[in-house]
């Protein structure tokens, strides 16, 4: 027989393995010194080798059938759990019970101790029939169908014990459900019973088989017959032969019972049922309707007898202490009658509770740190064993699933009905691909090595019909989970129809797109730091108060980091992943960055008061010089550094960090400042006034700087010159663009805030709850008319800023406003070339600004603007750019959907280098402004400089890497 596994099963039957288990037990045998087939084999009786854990250590499994569990039974696994184990207990996805942590010389005292109590981990493995389980409140409800309990163990009885049954080709799973609302749960079961009426109104079973999870996934069959509940044992016992004599023994990859149905048929199935039973079934030609309702199982049940109760607890994630179980044990003998129920979603529930004993037992289950309040986080998320503890696992879960949810609900994220599953491995033993949001644990390759991370399924669960998930995103790594989500679930409540579920919006979205593969720039949270304990928080907006400290949110400052450690897309250093706040020093110096943020190879771009300065280890200190190019404005902290020269990454000058000079151009240079360390903090001393002290002179639309003192030359260029100012301006236009996305027209006659070239934002200020934030927005509106200011500005459903523009600011309002600043501009008089504008989506703004500058300056240069979007409705500006590409032959303009409505005569598809490449003529000869997601610029980057463009030439608007290091006070 090819298969091993079949051939030692053959050699001695797995039953027949527990004298030499005791035998092992007795010597205190190391799990290493037992042959790995002893091993497989104590399966068979409830004890799972732990490899991780060392030395030797072992998992029980204990069969809790029909989900009934006596307090007697939830008292005496309490006690092994903590006599001979963690002290943990895990409720399974199977409503079964797992104890963690035993010793090879406490199995048969564990095996013994159960029997005492009416207990059996016997056949929990391997290729058994696993738990069976019905309605965790079977029996209790008040409109019930069926009472499925007997059921669950008389067909427990037909394999307990049984030579052949316990001889499958693989895995069986079998529940049941008596009441009419039929879980998503069901349609993954390899044998599901769920209770319905026939056309003469009496109760039985439709069924549904060889569902699956796990690596290849499938939704089970419809079985078109009606099984009253006297026939459901022959019925099961017909379906185990069926398996047990056909099903493939070849392949471990294709012995479940999906694999038989799919050679055979349906109706193969049910012409071995008709010569196999020894009664006429009865047809059921409808097929089972999935409840449209999330299953509740935590809060207060009524039961049938009015006077009586079930008080369903949360149990996050499923893990119990001992301590828990054991006073579940003692409430439910006060306050019920002794009886416990375990659920299939990993929870627990106290049965039969008086309605004048609910308060003493709800305050008893605080007590022991259960409630049944739950949230919708504790409710609606599930995570398997993990890495923690199980051997197939190739990530933890229970450890990851808790730290999502603890980021989650910080950011005051609500699921309302979202279910995330979490596994740790492709056996989806959490049940991932029938959730809302499934996560399937991988490794995920990160410098210099792997991760732990997941692969991303949408669309899961009830859309309708029992749907299985779609892949949406590869190799998620577990740091970026929590934006992941965030996005995801933002998305779904700004787009979806009225009554459209999480699972029906997201199929519908992805299901003709490919996954895509997750890279280290994406779904990277901006970073706050505490300046009272230097405490970080990861989120959109600071915590209320630190929880460091309990300082106040004012103390927090935010830190915008560029993914992959702080570099660019070009790989350069650009900024420290976590930097203090910047206050006033004494005698003139400013903090400006910790001494760790700064990288040895390359340098760190910060900008204090509005100036950006360019710092650089060297010569066992830390040198500073201005951190702006005085020729072509580049940040110089993004030039590469060796041997105490940066060469500006726009023009490839090299500039000395020691005295400032244009190794070039010897007369030049640029400003260097004092600086000293302090307990691992970079000061920087500012000053007005340097050796030859210079002046800045406004030239038309052009800064430059100009020697007013003998001397040499210092060609200086601060940081948005003129430099960005600060005012309050009135709103005097509010225009709707598009449905998430507004236009503020604000009053700038006084030209109190300078703008010189397009491309460049502002700083908007607003005050929330008593607390200043502050928010950077691309001006939209050219620099040839700065009497009015434009902001066009999408709404973040999540965002504190864009939501208070939209849902509070009105005509007449005035603003604060800072700005313009920025090194992300188009300026024509060194910038020469041709034009290639590429954006997608909110990235259109800055395309916006420069075009209606070339417009109505009257500058001969032509402009190639490709832009992306979904639908026609998120296009913003599309006439007044249609209209432009008509009457002027210098604009060419075209639009790619990735949603097109019928009748779009334009592109289809999602712009990316390949399109934008298509219709370049000369990608070497132009320029290039890119605005958009970071990775998409990143792809179209990238291939132009594949293509021969310069990359100096490319322009990328990242307020993450201009802003480097730039931190906004709160």
């Amino acid at each position: 027989m090819s298969n091993p596994i079949e051939a030692w099963k053959a050699e001695k039957h797995p039953l027949d393995a527990w004298d030499e288990i005791v035998a092992h037990a007795s010597a205190a045998t190391p799990a290493e010194n037992i042959p790995p087939q002893d091993l497989e084999r104590m399966k068979w009786h409830g004890f799972f080798h732990r490899r991780r854990e060392s030395p030797g250590r072992f998992m029980n499994r204990i069969r809790v059938t029909a989900n009934e569990l006596s307090a007697e039974q939830g008292k005496e696994i309490a006690l092994m759990a903590y006599e001979y184990g963690h002290g943990i207990i895990d409720i399974t996805t199977r409503a079964g019970v797992q104890i963690q942590g035993l010793e090879i010389n406490h199995l048969p005292r564990v095996e013994a101790r159960l029997r005492k109590v009416g207990l059996t981990a016997k056949q929990t493995g391997h290729d058994n029939i696993r738990n069976i389980f019905g309605h965790p409140f079977s029996g209790l409800m008040p409109h019930e169908l069926i009472d499925t309990r007997l059921l669950c163990r008389e067909v427990d009885a037909i394999y307990l014990n049984s030579r052949e049954y316990s001889d499958l080709p693989c895995r069986l799973n079998i529940c049941f459900n008596g009441s009419e609302d039929h879980p998503v749960h069901l349609w993954t079961q390899d044998l599901s019973f769920l209770a319905s009426r026939n056309a003469d109104g009496e109760a039985g079973f439709q069924v549904l088989i060889a569902g699956t999870q796990g690596q290849e996934p499938r939704r089970a069959w419809h079985l078109p017959v009606f099984v009253y509940p006297d026939q459901v044992v022959a019925f099961t016992q017909s379906i185990l032969d069926l398996f047990r004599l056909k099903g493939s023994r070849e392949k471990r990859s294709r012995s479940r019972l999906r694999f038989l149905v799919e050679t055979i048929g349906v109706d193969g199935v049910l012409e071995w049922l008709k010569v196999s039973l020894p009664f006429q079934l009865e047809p059921a030609n409808s097929e089972p309707i999935p409840t449209a309702a999330t299953e509740e199982w935590v809060g207060w049940f009524r039961q049938s007898d009015p006077g009586l109760w079930t008080m369903g607890l949360s149990v996050p994630l499923g893990r119990l202490s001992w301590r828990q179980v054991e006073g579940l044990a003692i409430l439910s003998r006060k306050w019920g009658d002794g009886h416990l129920r375990t659920t299939h979603e990993q929870g627990i529930a106290v049965i039969n509770i008086p309605t004048a004993f609910k308060s003493a037992a709800a305050t008893d289950a605080a007590a022991l740190g259960l409630s049944m309040h739950a949230d919708e986080y504790d409710r609606n998320t599930m995570a398997c064993t993990g890495r923690q503890f199980c051997d197939m696992a190739v990530t933890e879960t229970k450890g990851h699933m808790l730290q999502l949810i603890d980021k989650l609900r910080k950011r005051a994220l609500k699921l309302h009905g979202i279910r995330i599953h979490m596994s740790g491995c492709p056996c989806s033993c959490a049940q991932h691909f029938t959730a809302d949001i499934g996560l399937k644990g991988v490794r995920v390759r990160r410098f210099p090595g792997t991760r732990e991370g997941f692969d991303v399924f949408l669309g899961g669960g009830i859309s309708g019909q029992v749907n299985l998930g779609l892949p949406y995103r590869l190799g998620v790594d577990v740091d970026q989970l929590p934006n992941l989500v965030e996005e995801i679930t933002n998305e779904y409540y700004l787009r979806h129809k009225p009554g459209q579920t999480f699972s029906s919006f997201w199929r519908d979205r992805i299901q003709a797109e490919e996954a895509k593969r997750v890279g280290d720039t994406d779904y990277m949270p901006p970073t706050w730091v505490c300046d009272g304990c230097s405490h970080h928080h990861q989120g959109e907006d600071p915590p209320v108060y630190c929880p460091g400290c309990a300082g106040l949110r004012r103390l927090f400052a935010r830190i915008e980091v560029t993914a992959d450690s702080g570099k660019d897309a070009g790989g350069r250093q650009t900024m420290s992943s976590l930097q203090a706040a910047h206050h006033e020093q004494t005698n003139g110096f400013m903090m400006a960055a910790m001494l760790s943020d700064i990288p040895a190879d390359a340098g760190l771009t910060v900008s204090l008061d509005g100036q950006h300065y360019a710092l650089f280890r060297h010569d066992g200190g830390v040198r500073c010089i201005d951190g702006v190019c005085p020729h072509d404005r580049a940040l110089l902290g993004d030039g590469g550094f060796c041997n105490g020269l940066v060469v500006c990454p726009g023009h490839n000058e090299a500039f000395d960090v020691c005295t400032g000079c244009d190794n070039q151009h010897p007369g030049e240079r640029v400003r260097t400042y004092e600086t000293r360390v302090e307990n691992g903090r970079v000061l920087i001393r500012l000053r007005n006034q340097t050796p030859a002290t210079q002046k800045v002179i406004r030239t038309g639309q052009r800064f430059s700087g100009t020697a007013t003192t003998p001397g040499a030359k210092i060609s200086t260029a601060p940081p948005g010159p003129p430099p960005a100012a600060t005012a309050e301006l009135t709103v005097v236009q509010i225009i709707d663009e598009t449905p998430d996305v507004k236009t503020f027209q604000l009053d700038n006659s006084a030209e109190r805030i300078p703008f010189d070239v397009p491309g460049k934002f502002a700083r908007v200020c607003a005050s929330i709850d008593g607390v200043d934030i502050w928010r950077s927005f691309t001006l939209s509106s050219s620099p040839v008319q700065p009497k009015l200011l434009e902001l066009t500005i999408k709404r973040n459903p999540h965002g504190q800023m864009t939501n208070f523009l939209f849902d509070s600011v009105r005509i007449g309002q005035k603003l604060k406003i800072k700005g313009a600043d920025g090194a992300y501009f188009f300026d024509p008089e060194i910038h020469p070339e041709p034009l290639v504008l590429v954006s997608a989506g909110i990235g259109i703004t800055p395309m916006l600004a420069i075009t209606r500058f070339i417009k109505q300056t009257g500058i001969r240069r032509q402009v190639l603007f490709l832009h992306g979007a979904r639908t026609p409705v998120d296009i913003i500006r599309h006439d007044e750019c249609l209209k432009l590409s008509k009457t002027d032959s210098w604009f060419h303009y075209s639009v790619w959907l990735t949603q097109p409505p019928s009748g779009w005569t334009g592109f289809t598809g999602r712009l990316g280098p390949v399109q934008v490449l298509s219709q370049v003529a000369d990608p070497i000869g132009s320029r290039y402004f890119l605005c958009g997601p970071d990775r998409f610029m990143d792809d179209v980057r990238t291939a132009l400089i594949e293509a021969g463009a310069a990359s100096e030439k490319i322009h990328t608007e990242r307020f993450h890497v201009y802003s480097a290091a730039t931190i906004v006070a709160v």
